[in-house]
């Protein structure tokens, strides 16, 4: 299949362009300026997606008539979001649906990612038929993204909401496990939140899941995907630790909502059920171990775990390509 992947300069994206590969498709991966590690073959475009009236982009698909589309490019930085919630607008609620007219005019099959944030967190174990109540701007625009690809693409459509995606990237900075590194080298200690219960899911996962669903033309709609374990981030941030051998104590410690003054608020509990889309893929949840086991020692953090721990670094990221 001729795959379209549009964010391809972000964390998942990246990780969809690879997934495409592996399973023998063709890709077109369309990103920013980032340089990212992805395989020599792909072909690569830069676009504007932010863009009035995404010309641009209509005359891409036009161009290529793909036959499937996987969009992972958001605004998805919840603080960004309420800071520009124009181009929040943009990129999280007009670019879906205008993609999603695109694609069913093409023949196109879209894979359309959103969030587990358009919960209020307020009970857990939300269900894809649960009704949305975003607390956010990021959350709000997820919404109506999804909305205006169920309404425009129809059957060639699929909505996947997904939960907080863990990995390793090219520069080190983005996962959750790298940010912690980050201010632990830099002398701090982390403080993690006990109520904010989310459930990690591996980039390598959800872009397996994200590729199986746009070769699976019998399976349309919105449904949800991620790890198959829930807890804190404050849990996640002790396993994280003595994952890469480092004692929790003096790295993480403990907070609630209530420690921090004006906060607002916020989702306590954004669990999700995986039925029923875990029940027709053959990709399968990955647990809380198999997220782990894949994560690296972020790149500028190699001394000091070193020093901590006197272990040696392994590397899997393969050579970044420039869009």
């Amino acid at each position: 299949m001729r795959l379209l992947v549009l964010g391809a300069s972000g964390f998942v994206g990246r990780e969809c362009v690879r997934a495409a590969i592996r399973r023998g498709h063709s890709v077109m991966a369309i990103g920013g300026k980032s340089t990212l590690a992805l395989p020599s073959q792909v072909e690569t475009r830069r676009l504007d997606l932010a863009e009035p009236g995404l010309r641009g982009l209509e005359r891409l698909m036009l161009d290529v008539f793909p036959g499937g589309v996987i969009n992972a490019a958001a605004l998805s930085a919840v603080g960004d979001c309420e800071r520009d919630p124009s181009a929040s607008e943009s990129l999280n609620s007009h670019l879906p649906r205008r993609l999603a007219e695109l694609s069913h005019h093409v023949g196109a099959r879209l894979i359309h990612l959103s969030t587990d944030m358009v919960f209020d967190g307020e009970r857990g174990r939300y269900r894809s038929t649960d009704q949305p109540n975003p607390l956010n701007t990021y959350g709000k625009h997820k919404v109506e993204g999804e909305r205006g690809v169920l309404a425009a693409a129809g059957r060639d459509g699929c909505v996947l909401r997904s939960t907080p995606v863990s990995g390793n990237t090219p520069k080190g900075d983005r996962s959750i496990h790298e940010r912690l590194f980050r201010e632990w080298v830099a002398g701090g200690v982390s403080a993690l939140f006990t109520e904010e219960i989310r459930q990690p899911v591996p980039a390598s996962n959800l872009a397996d899941a994200c590729v199986e669903l746009a070769e699976r033309d019998n399976l349309s709609g919105l449904f949800h995907w991620g790890g198959a374990e829930s807890l804190s981030r404050h849990e996640l941030g002790v396993r994280i630790a003595r994952r890469f051998g480092l004692e929790p104590e003096g790295l993480v410690r403990p907070i609630t909502y209530g420690d921090v003054p004006g906060l607002g608020r916020r989702p306590r509990d954004l669990s999700v059920e995986l039925h029923p889309l875990e029940g027709k893929l053959r990709t399968r949840p990955a647990s809380l171990e198999a997220l782990l086991d894949e994560l690296e020692v972020p790149v500028g953090c190699e001394e000091w775990w070193r020093q901590r721990t006197g272990g040696e670094v392994v590397r899997r990221l393969t050579q970044g390509i420039d869009f």
